[in-house]
């Protein structure tokens, strides 16, 4: 698709309803799976990090996203409001959206990714602060198919996965596993622990990653079935919350599961009826060797579950130019358990709740000219744990002409505080809130401009204002190694984003943005945390003959500050990859370079951990292959 054609891709992300993006009450961006092949992406983060005023950071354990001048240490991405297939995915402990290996979908199966910028909780209550980020699988085609992909990379990482498709009509069914394993570096160094009692500041082989995902897809007319498995077992070796150094006890599992059916009926002309059922589980480990003076070296699990049920129901009408958009939500935990316990000691702290929430939702559309769209809306939530939250949203659409779409939007947004943050108390490193949790709240204002120079190329202006108050903060305690959950501060943030992309039908294409965002923090920190003045991004993607592409990828990141008020150096850092179409029948091959000049460079870290600022990988590689087996369908076809 050109361009032209990509602003007429119907979202259904920013409204509850398909609708072009341009004409969208948000700034859209798509996520194609072509783009995610070419560019060698290999995790969701990655995807979104390519984005205008997206960027990210690691600690050795989580992938943490951050957005218009925003990322909190300690946050598990909760600002964010992740689904999949408008599955919500954000869990029930930490209200975290995991970005990095502990994403349940493999990127081989997204069709495309609906990035929708500002505040989405009137349609779709918490989390949805920043955004709404809708990773959309694709389906089975017409044909029964088996598709392998094996891949490998630095570290002696490895990745395999099957899918097996099959479609007919109407109905289709897909099934997917993914295996990965990787060593991880066998020797870091970290400065803070340069002596001889903490082996020199070098961790040893604590640097391990592995997971298997399992993903499932029924489809029948109106009827939708998905569910999706996930395991994710990380060692880190940052010695974090009090653990000890280079120790093997220094570990986090976590299991994530769901079913999700949905049927969408046209009851009559103009009006879709939209009804949801879903179960939800979590379940999550964190192991740590801890000193503990009257036992001497111990060893700790963190031990967190959730299980949730809910139902969900909308209508939407159209009449004439305008439609209205109406809806409720339930969701029931059956159980919210948080435990610590000391092996061979047994339990020494215990949290279990059953919280709840229920909302009813609306928006209305109306077009008072063919040119001129007006939405409104909001949503009411009623939790069991601390009351109710009310956010509208109201958005102005200007269409001038059909390459030009002006937009103001102004909204409100909150995130419930987690059940981690309100029940749990960790005898070892963390204090009970000192006081009862509140909603975190943003107001924004956002005001857009979109053009199409020619169908291959367009432009986009983005001016925006956020006032983030009421934060949930995880921040140092009186205690010293000890930290508490607080609402502190106020942060706010403005800033201008541009961006240029061009399409050509040969596969020629390139995209450039530059952002500048000014955050100023009211809070503990008294400083903007983790919040670059300046980012700019290019994506560019040549065809080399009739069978390969070549892509690059460049990413700046300015310079931060972290949460103890050190400086975090800037960074760039080129991505090459290059890929060939389907050869010989079914052959597919990638082979990607990161940090291709070899860059040293830094993320930020949080207040449990000892370290300011840790070092991240230098210059890593990739090699896949992809196989389609043809079925016989397909080869009577050729």
């Amino acid at each position: 698709m050109n361009l032209e054609d990509l602003s007429r891709v119907k979202v259904f992300s920013a409204s509850r309803h398909f609708e072009d993006a341009r004409r969208a009450p948000s700034s859209v961006s798509i996520i194609t799976a072509s783009d995610i092949r070419r560019n060698g992406w290999r995790t969701l983060g990655e995807a979104l990090s390519s984005l205008r005023s997206f960027y990210t950071s690691y600690d050795r354990d989580n992938l943490f996203l951050g957005v218009r001048g925003f990322m909190r240490p300690g946050d598990y991405n909760s600002r964010v409001l992740l689904l999949v297939n408008g599955h919500r995915m954000n869990d029930d402990v930490y209200s975290g959206a995991a970005i990095g290996t502990g994403f349940s979908i493999d990127l081989d199966l997204v069709d495309h990714i609906e990035v929708v910028r500002g505040p989405g909780s009137s349609l779709f209550g918490t989390n949805a602060m920043y955004g709404v980020i809708n990773v959309i699988t694709r389906t089975a085609g017409s044909e029964t198919a088996i598709e392998t992909a094996d891949d490998t990379g630095s570290f002696l990482s490895r990745t395999s996965r099957v899918t097996v498709a099959t479609g007919q009509g109407n109905r289709s069914a897909l099934l997917s596993g993914t295996y990965h394993k990787n060593p991880g570096q066998s020797s870091l160094f970290f400065p803070q622990f340069a002596t001889p009692l903490t082996n020199n500041g070098y961790a040893e082989n604590m640097d391990g990653n592995r997971f298997d995902n399992v993903f499932a897809d029924l489809r029948s007319g109106s009827f939708h079935l998905q569910g999706a498995f996930s395991d994710n077992m990380k060692r880190y070796p940052t010695a974090t919350s009090g653990s000890l150094f280079n120790n093997p006890a220094d570990w986090v599992e976590g299991t994530r599961a769901f079913a999700d059916a949905s049927w969408h009926k046209t009851a009559w002309s103009g009006t879709g009826i939209d009804i949801r059922l879903f179960y939800d589980n979590f379940d999550n480990i964190g192991s740590c060797a801890v000193k503990y003076p009257p036992l001497g070296t111990i060893i700790g699990r963190i031990k967190t579950r959730s299980d949730s049920a809910g139902a969900e129901a909308n209508v939407t009408h159209e009449f004439g130019t305008f439609r209205i958009t109406a809806g409720a939500d339930y969701q029931y935990s059956l159980r919210v358990l948080l435990r610590n316990i000391v092996v061979g000691k047994g339990e020494i702290s215990r949290a279990d709740d059953t919280p709840w929430f229920a909302a009813v939702y609306g928006d209305a559309e109306f077009s008072f000219t063919p040119n001129l769209i007006l939405h409104a809306g909001g949503r009411f939530d009623d939790y069991s744990t601390f009351g109710s939250a009310v956010n509208p949203r109201f958005a102005l659409v200007y269409t001038p002409g059909t390459h030009t779409a002006v937009k103001y939007i102004v909204g409100k947004a909150f995130q419930a505080p987690s059940a981690a943050a309100q029940f749990y108390s960790d005898p070892i490193n963390f204090l009970p809130p000192p006081v009862k949790l509140i909603p975190e709240r943003i107001l924004s204002n956002e005001l857009v401009l979109e053009q199409n120079l020619r169908p291959w190329i367009s432009v986009t202006a983005d001016g925006f204002y956020n006032e983030l108050h009421n934060l949930i903060n995880e921040v140092p305690a009186k205690t010293p190694g000890f930290v508490w959950v607080v609402n502190d501060g106020q942060v706010d943030a403005k800033g201008l984003e541009f961006e240029v992309a061009a399409e050509r039908t040969s596969g020629l294409g390139a995209r450039a943005s530059y952002t500048v965002t000014a955050t100023s923090d009211t809070g503990v920190y008294t400083r903007p945390v983790n919040a670059p003045v300046t980012q700019a991004k290019l994506n560019g993607t040549s065809p080399l003959s009739r069978h390969a592409f070549a892509s690059l990828q460049v990413m700046y990141v300015g310079p931060m500050t972290d949460y103890r008020g050190t400086r975090v150096p800037s960074y760039v850092l080129p991505n090459i990859t290059v890929n060939t179409n389907q050869l010989w029948g079914g052959w597919v091959f990638s082979s990607s370079v990161y940090n291709a000049t070899n860059r040293r460079w830094f993320s930020p870290m949080g207040p449990t951990d000892p370290e300011d600022q840790i070092q991240q990988d230098g210059v890593t590689w990739r090699f896949k292959v992809t196989y389609r087996f043809p079925t016989k369908g397909e080869r009577g076809s050729r």
